[in-house]
């Protein structure tokens, strides 16, 4: 999601909560999103949908068109840098592309957006689960709506080539090298039921489960990348690594609009450009076509949600990327206990829709017992 939309729906969501408008009388257990996958307008099969995501609307989904300068192992940090892909979540780990139907005609005419997200494969009954978060599929803050029409999650990503080979064959879809564990469709949506119902962050719980099949392979994915293990209730704090694919975000720490060498380090938005103090050498955006991680020290957020944060340099794009605790860096395995959810400031501003512009906290939606369910629900479901 862009960052004026992300503003708008905070914004949005803050004055909601702080006017008492929401409620917490809803529906228990998961909700199920319908299962009416469109494209051009009319209800599709797995394989149109499959079918949809040529080249050339990965390339406008991801947003490319900018030409970011590339992340460079020149820059890794703990922060920030690139996920090897030799252990098991440079399989599971993967990038969403999403169809959603938008009320935001203003920026977006035809009521069509093109956007993506990550997720990440978990052990399940069914071997078809996918874990993201629930803004990725669904948001609505009046007047203010978008909901999923199509997606597809390709595990292990990589766009290196994605922009050269969308120019030569724009009607051609993704080869071994951009898909290397093939593209995967969405097929059921499980959101826990606080974001059933108030999908738009004031309440948090900002989580979906997926399903998912490969219409070229009868296998489930599991059986095609491996699962990572899934956990509820475990400690909110600790060492933790999260893994996602950052797009391009004027937010990004290291973005040359965050770091105005003639400002005063970490000033207030308001007030003028941020300096994070970041050498121009070092300044870069992010391009969304690799994978990113951040190591360090999570800690427990502050009432209502109590969802982990952790000092971060990934942004959007990496929504719904897996926070693993016990991760090993040389086989990639770990235990998945949250997915990101969104960007927050210090949490003690005054200010918070300054703190929140400014970063560089990324905060996780922690699973408890609503993930549980909502996991439960995709993992007994029929991909």
């Amino acid at each position: 999601m862009r960052t004026a939309r992300r503003l708008t729906v905070l914004a949005i969501s803050l004055a909601l909560l702080a006017a008492g408008s929401v409620t917490p009388a809803h529906a228990a257990g998961p909700a199920q999103l319908p299962l009416e996958w469109k494209v051009n307008g009319q209800l599709a099969t797995p394989q149109q949908v499959a079918d949809f995501w040529t080249l050339e609307n990965l390339k406008v989904a991801n947003g490319s068109g900018h030409s970011p300068t590339a992340v460079s192992s020149g820059h890794d940090d703990a922060l920030s840098s690139p996920t090897p892909k030799t252990g098991l979540a440079g399989r599971t780990v993967g990038k969403m592309f999403t169809l959603k139907s938008t009320t935001d005609t203003a920026n977006i005419p035809d009521g069509l957006l093109k956007s993506t997200c990550s997720g990440n494969v978990v052990n399940s009954a069914n071997k078809s689960v996918v874990l993201t978060a629930g803004h990725c599929v669904k948001t609505e803050v009046p007047p203010l709506r978008e909901v999923i029409l199509n997606s597809v999650f390709i595990p292990g990503f990589d766009g290196a080539t994605l922009d050269a080979k969308a120019a030569l064959n724009p009607n051609g879809h993704p080869d071994a090298a951009i898909a290397p564990y093939g593209v995967w469709v969405v097929t059921n949506v499980f959101l826990t039921s606080t974001w059933g119902y108030a999908p738009y962050f004031a309440l948090g719980q900002d989580m979906a489960a997926l399903t998912v099949k490969n219409p070229a392979d009868v296998r489930p994915i599991q059986d095609v990348t491996g699962g990572q293990q899934v956990a509820f209730s475990r400690p909110r704090a600790g060492q933790r690594t999260v893994i996602g694919y950052s797009q391009d975000n004027t937010r990004f720490w290291y973005h040359s609009s965050r770091n105005n060498l003639g400002s005063p380090i970490n000033s207030n938005p308001s007030a003028g450009p941020i300096n994070h103090g970041i050498l121009v050498a070092d300044q870069r955006e992010n391009d969304g076509k690799v994978m990113l991680q951040t190591t360090g020290t999570a800690v427990q957020g502050a009432f209502p949600y109590l969802d982990p944060r952790i000092p971060s340099a990934l942004g959007a794009g990496a929504s719904g990327g897996p926070w693993f605790e016990e991760y090993d860096p040389v086989t990639g395995v770990g235990i998945q206990t949250a997915v990101s959810s969104r960007n927050e400031g210090d949490p003690n501003a005054a200010n918070v829709i300054a703190a929140w512009l400014e970063g560089p906290q990324l905060v996780g939606t922690y699973f408890e017992s609503q993930q549980q369910e909502a996991y439960a629900a995709a993992a007994a479901a029929t991909p």
